[in-house]
């Protein structure tokens, strides 16, 4: 991290607050979801430095603005570099390229050669090209030459989006007169790879001291997993996160300084994975096969995860998302995360909340004192004392399963059990509890079942209220109804099995009506289900209600045609009405129109599928307003 004092009082969208910063990274990512005021944040960066006298730049998402050719429009609204950059308008360029656009990167070039030098080797190592820059008439006309054809054309006119990205992006990156640099998504027009290309020159230069001995510090503006570079403690470090609620944006730094490394070191942290950075409510599930589950789920609700812009992140093991939860817990995102039951009792998810002040006074209002690990660490104390209890028993009939997997341990060496086998045979009676309840409390007692329910049940809310979903009868596959594997040692491949027969049932649901969807969901699935309707997620877009708006005007229309012109038929009318746009475009007709004997009318409104995917129907009358404008039916 470098020393680098930053004090900035937040525009708008916030409503006031100041972000500030000690230390930054040589590489700095803002990231964020749309519309969380990263760009509104950058400029204010840009601001910032230079009223400290600081030499920065901002690269805009327009940059390549000027440098694109205006086509067929040209003719109409002007084409004013159509023969090249007028020397005499140098200033003006230059003016806006302090602004954002990077449209100055022809004039660097011209007056730099050492820059041209970098980016010409550059690209044509890459591409092939040359960069030539020819003065015609006193304009600068910035050309490419491909090497293996000598064809020559208008660089900034006819060359690709891509390449023209590459072209500003070097230039500015490469030029030491700038000590700060401001790029707003960086990957624009970038190949995945030639965004990671971009990416080893940023690491090459940032940091990297100039001949005036200052190093270059850069800021990322991205929504790009590509751009995301991470590969060591500081780049984590250097995280900006933005959210929507406009809360002051966190630097993870300052926010968490010893934040986990675990991710970043082993290479866990794919494109896949960093998801997390660019949703404020991303959801975290243990593998896989839970996250097909989940997400199918979800659709067969009729809802998105992506729609509410949150994603499904699968992290390969109970250990992993509680990595994730401690990166969540630094960056301020309002993450979900589902555990299989295991998790309090073998993985570290108990010791990582642990300090959490909220989850403290969660257990305190609920009456049982305010140390999470120490509330747990009496579960288990009763579960052991189960386990004392069934270890002297004859498990048959419901609990033979039950009994072979704890008597596998050593049944007549409990004592000798390591903490992991003790943990497992934890996990296996809160299972039994969950499927066989009536068969444990014949084998114990009402009272010591019951105690071990009533503290996870607390245990269950306190975690519920940090988002922590803990599915309470094991493993995800306890809740699927075609699995047929053991609860206690499920194999990947009967989990698997069960995951495919469900996503067939799913199938199936889907086609269910409201409210018989849910019905069926909640069924089938039980506490699962549960968990899944408390994720974020947004219903599918209603194009009713602005249908509606549209149809309002149609109606008033047809009543006011009908009004004035009392000798109409139905012929009459439609022809009238065909001038109205919504029934031009097509997405409507006057289907059928009957005259009453009082003056007014009772008519059928069909609506094309191109709306909703299936032609439907709409009954109105000379009385029919917005406000009471019926349902529309399935037509015929």
């Amino acid at each position: 991290m470098v020393e680098e004092r930053i004090s900035i009082d937040l525009p708008t969208p916030w409503s006031g607050g100041r972000f500030e910063a000690e230390r930054v990274g040589p590489i700095n990512y803002l990231v964020g979801p749309n519309g969380s005021g990263k760009s509104r944040f950058a400029a204010k960066l840009l601001r910032h430095f230079r009223d400290r006298s600081l030499r920065a730049r901002l690269l805009g998402t327009d940059r390549l603005r000027e440098m694109a050719n205006p086509g067929r429009l040209g003719p109409y609204f002007g084409d004013n570099f159509a023969a090249g950059y007028p020397k005499n308008h140098f200033d003006q360029l230059r003016g806006a390229g302090e602004e954002g656009s990077g449209v100055d990167s022809v004039l660097l070039l011209e007056d730099r050669l050492d820059l041209r030098i970098q980016v010409e080797a550059t690209l044509s190592h890459l591409f092939g090209r040359d960069v030539v820059l020819d003065w015609d008439s006193g304009n600068l006309v910035p050309k490419a030459v491909r090497r293996n054809s000598g064809e020559s054309y208008r660089l900034d006119r006819d060359e690709c989006h891509g390449i023209k990205e590459l072209f500003v992006l070097l230039t500015h990156l490469y030029d030491h007169d700038h000590d700060y640099l401001i790029v707003d998504e960086p990957e624009l027009n970038l190949h995945p790879q030639y965004q990671a290309f971009f990416m080893q020159q940023v690491r090459r230069i940032s940091g990297r001291e100039s001949a005036a001995g200052k190093a270059k510090i850069v800021f990322l503006v991205t929504h790009s997993p590509f751009i995301l570079d991470l590969r060591s403690d500081d780049d984590v470090r250097s995280v900006i996160s933005f959210d929507l609620e406009y809360s002051v944006p966190r630097q993870v730094f300052r926010e968490s300084a010893d934040v986990t490394s675990a991710l970043v070191a082993t290479g866990r942290l794919n494109a896949h994975h960093k998801q997390l950075f660019f949703s404020d409510d991303p959801v975290f599930v243990e593998g896989h096969h839970d996250a097909l589950i989940v997400e199918s789920l979800m659709e067969a609700r009729g809802v998105s995860a992506a729609a509410a812009g949150s994603c499904i992140i699968d992290c390969g093991g109970v250990e992993e998302v509680t990595h994730y939860l401690r990166l969540c817990q630094a960056l301020g995102k309002k993450a979900h995360f589902i555990y299989d039951l295991d998790s309090l009792f073998r993985g570290r998810l108990r010791s990582c909340i642990g300090d959490d002040n909220s989850v403290r006074s969660l257990l305190a209002f609920a009456g049982v004192g305010g140390h999470f690990p120490k509330y747990v660490g009496e579960l288990d104390r009763l579960l052991t004392d189960l386990i004392d209890e069934l270890l002297g028993r004859s498990l048959d009939g419901e609990l033979e399963p039950l009994g072979q997997y704890l008597f596998k341990f050593g049944r007549d060496k409990r004592g000798a059990w390591n903490k992991d086998q003790l943990a497992r045979a934890r996990v296996a009676v809160m299972i039994a509890i969950d499927v066989n309840r009536t068969a444990v409390v014949s084998e114990v007692s009402q009272d010591a079942v019951e105690n071990v329910e009533g503290r996870w049940r607390t245990i269950l809310k306190t975690l519920a209220e940090k988002s922590i979903h803990v599915l309470p009868g094991g493993t995800i596959e306890r809740y699927l109804p075609s699995f047929s594997g053991d609860l206690f040692e499920p194999s990947q491949e009967a989990k698997g099995s069960a995951v495919q027969a469900e996503l067939g049932v799913l199938q199936e649901i889907r086609r269910i009506g409201d409210p018989g969807r849910d019905v069926a969901l909640a069924d089938r699935f039980e506490a699962l289900y549960d968990v899944v309707q408390k994720l974020p997620a947004k219903a599918p877009v209603d194009f009713d209600d602005v249908l509606r708006r549209h149809l309002s005007d149609y109606v008033h229309e047809l009543q006011k045609v009908v009004a004035v012109n009392p000798d109409w038929d139905h012929n009459q009318i439609d022809r009238h009405m065909q001038q109205r746009p919504l029934q031009e475009s097509g997405v409507v007709w006057l289907d059928s129109f009957l005259r009453g004997a009082d003056g007014g009318f009772n008519a059928t409104i069909g609506v094309s599928e191109r709306v909703s995917g299936d032609r439907r129907c709409l009954d109105v009358n000379s009385d029919t307003t917005i406000g009471n404008m019926g349902e529309f039916r399935r037509a015929d």
